[in-house]
């Protein structure tokens, strides 16, 4: 018996097929994506969630397209492909840093373990009291606010009630310092002294300085930090060996 094929039939048939090649176009496109370089042959670290390695990857304008085994990745390899040989190096996502910091913060007042601004001033009233009549009291730089529960800096009137008679400057990291009156007084900073190029003198509300010398303004102390001694570097790194 011959069947006959409607023609509603033979039009979704072809609708059917048409649709199929369309995906089939788009899947072949995607998968033959040229790249501009394609990397082989590697151990990368993806850092997903498995935290699983893959053999290679594929860039095209700065950004993956893909990432994978090494045979998956030569189908994106083009007659401009740059392809890069790992030979089973390791690849990781990268940690980039715009500077950093060596493992000791000089010496000083150690106010690296205080986690509020009680302990801070704690730390800093006993220097003082311990401290010759003449003596400008300086930090080690191995803290920062973020590590006090306040999350901010002290100001220069809270440090007056703990070291009211000594100049102080409080080292925080590279950039800052933070003074108390008396070390504004020895190097005669007022709050009408103009910032320096690159530098601010920092003012509270009323206009009054607040304690803080960014950057160029540091200059106006005029303090010449002393490095940490070797020794005491020497004496870090063995600990750490021996660790």
């Amino acid at each position: 018996m011959r069947r006959t094929i409607r023609p509603t039939s033979l039009h979704h048939l072809f609708a059917a097929l048409a649709a199929c090649a369309l995906l089939a176009m788009t899947i072949s496109s995607t998968s033959a994506q040229t790249a501009d370089a394609v990397f082989v042959n590697g151990k990368v670290f993806t850092a997903d969630g498995g935290s699983g390695l893959a053999q290679g990857f594929a860039i095209k304008e700065g950004r993956f397209i893909a990432v994978g085994s090494s045979d998956t990745m030569r189908a994106h390899i083009g007659p401009a492909t740059k392809v890069v040989d790992l030979g089973g190096r390791f690849v990781t996502p990268g940690l980039a840093d715009g500077h950093l910091h060596n493992e000791g913060g000089g010496p000083g007042i150690d106010l690296s373990a205080t986690r509020s601004l009680a302990d801070l001033f704690a730390a800093v009233e006993r220097a003082a009291k311990a401290a010759p009549g003449d003596a400008v009291l300086v930090s080690n730089s191995d803290w920062h606010e973020a590590q006090l529960a306040e999350q901010r800096l002290p100001t220069a009137r809270e440090l007056d009630r703990v070291a009211p008679a000594h100049p102080l400057v409080l080292v925080r990291g590279g950039h800052e310092y933070v003074l108390n009156s008396a070390a504004f007084r020895k190097w005669s900073v007022t709050k009408d002294t103009p910032s320096p190029a690159g530098g601010e003198i920092g003012k509270d509300a009323d206009g009054e300085l607040n304690g803080e010398l960014v950057d160029n303004a540091k200059s106006l102390t005029r303090l010449r930090l002393r490095p940490t001694r070797r020794v005491e570097r020497v004496g870090l790194r063995r600990s750490l060996v021996r660790g």
